[in-house]
């Protein structure tokens, strides 16, 4: 698969001017900074090593768009044989320093940008009491040192005598140094001062076997990956050598191997990206990997559809090798089939009462949403075809499928999805799905999906407006600032000593509900008997819209926390079951054994725990934080309240 050659550095800057090696267009930029150009050359020029660089045979199958290495001219004088995977800060700053003919662009130590020339000190680097790190150093773009906010001149090589007069010899001269070395004599030999070490040209030769030589015979160690390499094999090498830079991505590799064949995967992206961003707020955390991935499981799909019969079938799949085996003619066929079911999943969301990119359960989900759109069509217009893939959706949000490994699931959500939508098999994600009631307990963060999947399926399934009594809308979620808020305040429930109630129940799912930020601020830090005399004030239908919300009046009138958790705890399991067209196990003896084991209340004694709780079913954090990662503080400046 590979061969290692130490190469002299001199040949390999002669095929980084010939062109003969070249970067993949998915290269980053160059980036070394001024102190360590100087660095790398100090050890060059003390034979130390600087590492191996790697490349690839620009022989094979795989092909990538191409860029000179920074510094040299694009009209290349011979054929590209080589891509350059691992090496690129190195060798460019090598060439830039030591063929390059101009200035440096480069960074000081504040990561700022300018332009340096670097010369090597004859005399210290021949003064074996001097410090070999000082020997080499840079000067501005016009070739002149200035120190007292530039008004006194230190060193002045602004031209070719003043660099013989400072003994001071231009890096781009190292490697080819014959006829400035005998000018260099030349002009001591016409100098009234003698040279400060008696004989220039003698001198000169002192220098060229000390340092000139360990220049023009340094080898670099080179890796270079034979023409049979992969694109994963290559990807996964950069992957592992680049391990102090920025991780590649399979986006920026396919999108150099589709610029051999002329198309611009970024500028495509770019376009998509936009649109699908403009137009649907709960898209925006959709990437190019998503997109991709879309694209890869239709496109893998369809080969298994066209292989022969009696032939192996390949797999359907998404992962990082099928994304880069894709060919331009089946990104084009169906990149405009995933655009479109990427906005018809966002309209499924819509309808879930999903709005936002920050309350989807799962972001990963919309990848095989969207595919199954593309995949399906029309035939998702139906209200059996809805409501099954309303039914594939919510098992996923609540048995919480796609935290990770989700590129295995996605492979058989498309076929068995399909399949349960043309003839209502059920797919494995549906059958295998579950849903406990310790984890409702749990559920107190917006970093679970369960939580945000919860909060939206409580708008869907018809929480009202706690002030005008109407079903909630995406207008009213926009305009009227619906969130999702505490029944018992927070507040409330800290003021309690006896019994003390415990945050992981206040702060459980089980005490929200979707509440406009203006009742939010009736409610405060109050009991709820106190905060319901006010909203009954304003809302004569007020007790239908706690109903609509899972809550018995009565429990709220009373200030019943206990009742009330247990209550609304099992509302939400039935909520939870409808959504995933499946029973789930009934919860009242698991709340009341919580609640017991924190000294809240006493289980009924017809109630038998089906369940034992511990403090150990609850897996999320008790603190609350907003979308900026903030701690969230009620309207009064109290306690941390509501997410």
């Amino acid at each position: 698969m590979f061969e290692t050659n130490p190469i002299d550095l001199k040949d390999l800057l002669d095929d980084v001017e010939q062109g003969k090696i070249q970067l993949p267009d998915f290269q980053r930029g160059w980036v070394w900074d001024d102190e360590r150009i100087k660095g790398l050359l100090v050890s060059i020029s003390r034979q130390f090593p600087v590492g191996a660089i790697m490349t690839l045979s620009a022989d094979g199958d795989v092909q990538f768009q191409k860029r000179p290495i920074e510094g040299v001219s694009a009209n290349g004088k011979a054929r590209l044989e080589r891509y350059l995977l691992d090496g690129q800060q190195r060798l460019t700053s090598l060439y830039q320093a030591l063929r390059f003919d101009g200035p440096v662009n480069t960074r000081d130590d504040r990561n700022r940008p300018f332009k340096r020339w670097y010369y090597v000190d004859m005399q210290r680097a021949l003064d074996p009491l001097a410090d070999p790190e000082a020997a080499f150093i840079s000067v501005p773009e016009d070739r002149v040192e200035r120190t007292n906010f530039g008004r006194d001149i230190v060193l002045d090589l602004s031209t070719q005598d003043r660099e013989f007069q400072n003994h001071m010899m231009p890096t781009e001269r190292l490697m080819d140094s014959t006829s400035w070395g005998f000018e260099y004599a030349q002009y001591w030999s016409q100098q009234k001062n003698p040279h400060p070490r008696g004989n220039a040209f003698q001198f000169f030769m002192e220098f060229q076997k000390a340092i000139l030589e360990n220049f023009t015979h340094y080898k670099l160690p080179v890796i270079n990956l034979d023409k049979d390499t992969s694109k994963e094999g290559v990807c996964t090498v950069f992957e592992k050598v680049n391990t102090g830079g920025v991780v590649l991505t399979v986006f920026e590799l396919l999108t150099a191997s589709l610029a051999a064949d002329g198309f611009s995967l970024r500028d495509d992206w770019e376009a998509r990206r936009t649109r699908l961003h403009s137009r649907y707020a709960v898209l925006r955390g959709v990437y190019s990997s998503n997109f991709l991935q879309a694209v890869a499981l239709l496109s893998t799909q369809e080969r298994r559809r066209q292989t022969p019969a009696g032939q192996q079938l390949p797999g359907i799949g998404c992962r990082r090798a099928d994304i880069l085996n894709l060919t331009l003619d089946e990104y084009l066929k169906w990149a405009d089939q995933v655009e479109s079911g990427f906005e018809a999943a966002a309209k499924f969301l819509h309808r879930q009462f999903v709005f936002s990119e920050h309350n989807i359960p799962y972001n990963t989900q919309l990848v095989p949403l969207a595919a199954l759109y593309a995949e399906l069509g029309p035939e998702l217009e139906s209200a059996n075809a809805k409501a099954r893939l309303e039914r594939w959706y919510w098992s996923g949000v609540f048995g919480e499928i796609y935290g990770s490994v989700v590129e295995t699931q996605y492979a058989r959500d498309l076929p068995q999805v399909a399949e349960y939508i043309r003839n209502g098999t059920e797919p494995a994600l549906i059958t295998e799905a579950n849903f406990v009631p310790t984890r409702l307990i749990g559920l107190r963060t917006r970093q679970s999906a369960a939580y945000k999947g919860l909060y939206a399926l409580q708008m869907k399934s018809g929480a009202a407006d706690w002030r005008t009594g109407e079903s909630l809308t995406l207008s009213d979620w926009h305009n009227e600032n619906i969130d999702i808020h505490h029944i018992f305040p927070k507040a409330w429930c800290q003021r309690q000593a006896n019994p003390r109630i415990p945050d992981r129940f206040f702060n459980s799912i089980i005490n929200k509900t979707p509440i406009d930020a203006r009742t939010n601020r009736i409610i405060g830090g109050n009991a709820p008997s106190r905060y319901l005399r006010r909203l009954h004030s304003e809302n004569g239908q007020l007790n239908q819209v706690l109903e609509s919300h899972w809550i018995t009046p009565d429990l709220l009138e009373t200030d019943q926390f206990a009742q009330f958790f247990v209550q609304r705890g099992q509302a939400m399991l039935d909520l939870i079951g409808r959504a995933m067209g499946k029973p789930i196990t009934n919860g009242a003896a698991t709340f009341w054994s919580a609640l017991s084991a924190a000294n809240l209340a006493q289980p009924p004694e017809m109630v038998q725990p089906a369940a034992v709780y511990t403090e150990a079913d609850d897996m999320d954090e008790e603190v609350e934080f907003d979308d900026l990662g903030e701690a969230v503080y009620d309207d009064e400046g109290l306690a941390p309240d509501d997410v």
